[in-house]
This record gives structure tokens, C-alpha cells and sequence, in this order.
């Protein structure tokens, strides 16, 4: 049984410590908190005060964390190792422009083993006119690990779409089914940048979040960032699991939502959207309703009006 006088911990406990560290007025820090008006822990930061529409973004890969060299390609690997940072620019709807890529290798890798996750990271990026200009390399006694770091800009004319910016009355979308990720689309997703300029740009989005981590831990951070809380409604949340969800709850017994709520790495975008938002259009872009925003915290599934029953807010956490 764990300490109830024990400190907090976990990833979400450690970045909120991270953003007090970072705040602004921190002897010998310069404003790394909400540069150009980008919160900390957003999905992408400002690259500086002066250049509010370039943004940036870095992702580790572990191998036997976020991927298998047992089971995955070097090349599959390396894709997933930039389409993990191309989705954090789906996340905020901007643009992105070029990569850096470092890579800590295992000493077992050939030349053409290493070779083939750069190939797969440059055919990645250069999908998305976002081509490898330079990182670093290094090898040890240990698993591989990669890290990519991806520079974006914001379309002329507009800002990054942030997190914080849902509010009550507003409806909660998808850009597509959630579950069941490792079954193989962690490895094979494609990331929604073209979805969210077009949301973006047609919908005006009040808040945005790629599912990195869990649809309720991400949606979560959407609630805490806005000071609101959220319904689903279980009939929108059945019509969204998608089939992988439901083969991983016949293989392990869990609930095929269960899968979708907590499974992660789906990397489909939840999009808050104006209670006005034309359903038409909503659909026209392959969005799928789920839930509300309110005022009330916390997280809710919805099985009929005014029938509300808490969802706990759990996924994915990297530091534990």
C-alpha cells in the first residue's frame, strides 16, 4: 500500500514542478514559461520572443520503451521517431519546416542498421516537406535511443492553436478512432497535420492535443490547462473505439473503452470546437463528435443526459 504522506510523483507531478523551476523571474532564466504566449508544457514552444511564428518541438524514442528492435525495422523505427514530433506540429496546427536527429546507438547495430532508421526518418520527413538538416551521433552498451527535434512555423496570418484555450459550452471531436495502438498503428500512424491547417483554418479550434499518452490523460491536460472539466458521452465514445480496441479486449479481457480511453499513442487529434461549429463541415473533415466541455472539473462519461459517472484519468506516464 502506498504512503498517503508521501510526496507526489510521476510525470505529471515532475513537469508541473518543472514549470514552477522554468517560470519567469527565475534568477538567470529568460522566460522560458509562456514565450509569445505559449504556456509551458504546451506541445511546442515558441524559438524565441522576436520570432512568435517559429515554434519547436523534441522527442526521445527509448528501444523496449516506444519501440521493439526485436520486433520493429530500423527503418519503421526511425519513421516513427520524426512522425512523433510531426504530430506535436498537428497538435498546435503549424507548419513544419525541418528536423535535427540525434541518436545514442546500440553497439550491436551494423552501418546499415543505422543507416536504415535515418532512411526512414528522412523518407518521414521529407513526406511532409520536412527534410533532416543535422543532429548527432553516439553508440554505448545499452538500447538504442533516438532523438528528434523539428522546427515549425505558423501559416501567415495565424497563431499556434494552444491547449488552454477550451471553454464550457464547447464540443469535444476527434479527427479519428482511439484504442488499440499496439497492435501495430503506434509504429504506422500518420501524422494529422493536413486534418489540423485545415481545422485550423475553416473551424477556428478554441484548443487542440494530439493522443500521445491516452485519450483521458490527454484530454485531461486540454480540462486542466482551460480550468473546466468534460463529458463524453458513451454512445459517441462506442461509435470511436476503433477495431484494434476491441481485438485487444478479446486478447486481455479489458473493456474495448477501457482500451480507447487509456491505450494511447493513437495520435489522432482532440479537437474543442465552438458549440456553433457546423456540424457539416465538422464531418466534412472526418470528425467525429465525443463529449462537451463544462464547467464542473473533472473528466465524465455520459451514459444518458445528466447520468454522469467519473472517468479516471489514466494512461501513459514516462517518468514514474
Amino acid at each position: 500500500m502506498s504512503d498517503p504522506q508521501a510526496p507526489p510523483r510521476g510525470e505529471f507531478e515532475f513537469v508541473r514542478r518543472l514549470g514552477r523551476l522554468l517560470a519567469p523571474g527565475q534568477p538567470g532564466v529568460r522566460q522560458p514559461r509562456a514565450r509569445a504566449g505559449v504556456p509551458f508544457g504546451d506541445d511546442m514552444c515558441v524559438v524565441a520572443p522576436d520570432q512568435p511564428e517559429l515554434l519547436w518541438t523534441v522527442d526521445m524514442l527509448m528501444d523496449g520503451v516506444d519501440f521493439d528492435s526485436r520486433v520493429h525495422t530500423w527503418r519503421a523505427i526511425g519513421r516513427k521517431a520524426l512522425a512523433v514530433n510531426l504530430s506535436d506540429c498537428a497538435a498546435m496546427a503549424v507548419e513544419p519546416v525541418s528536423a535535427l536527429c540525434a541518436v545514442a546507438l546500440a553497439n550491436t547495430l551494423t552501418m546499415e542498421d543505422a543507416l536504415d532508421l535515418l532512411r526512414g526518418a528522412q523518407e518521414c520527413g521529407q513526406s511532409f516537406h520536412c527534410p533532416i538538416v543535422g543532429g548527432d551521433t553516439n553508440s554505448w552498451d545499452a538500447p538504442t535511443v533516438v532523438s528528434v527535434s523539428v522546427a515549425a512555423r505558423c501559416e501567415a496570418g495565424r497563431t499556434p492553436v494552444r491547449r488552454d484555450g477550451a471553454r464550457p459550452g464547447d464540443r469535444i471531436w476527434l479527427t479519428g478512432p482511439v484504442g488499440g495502438s499496439l497492435l501495430g498503428r503506434h509504429m504506422t500512424f500518420e501524422p494529422r497535420i493536413g486534418t489540423a491547417l485545415a481545422i485550423a483554418r475553416r473551424l477556428a479550434p478554441h484548443a487542440l492535443i494530439d493522443i500521445s499518452d491516452g485519450l483521458a490523460v490527454d484530454l485531461g491536460r486540454i480540462l486542466e490547462a482551460s480550468d473546466c472539466g468534460g463529458t463524453i458521452s458513451a454512445a459517441a465514445l462506442d461509435a470511436a473505439v476503433h477495431p484494434d480496441a476491441v481485438r485487444m479486449a478479446d486478447q486481455d479481457g479489458r473493456p474495448a473503452r477501457t482500451h480507447a480511453l487509456e491505450d494511447g499513442e493513437d495520435f489522432e487529434l482532440i479537437v474543442v470546437l465552438a458549440a456553433d461549429a457546423p456540424d457539416g463541415e465538422c464531418a466534412a473533415l472526418g470528425l467525429l463528435p465525443l463529449g462537451q466541455i463544462i464547467s464542473d472539473a473533472g473528466l465524465w462519461l455520459e451514459e444518458r443526459p445528466g447520468q454522469r459517472t467519473p472517468i479516471p484519468i489514466r494512461g501513459w506516464e514516462h517518468f514514474r
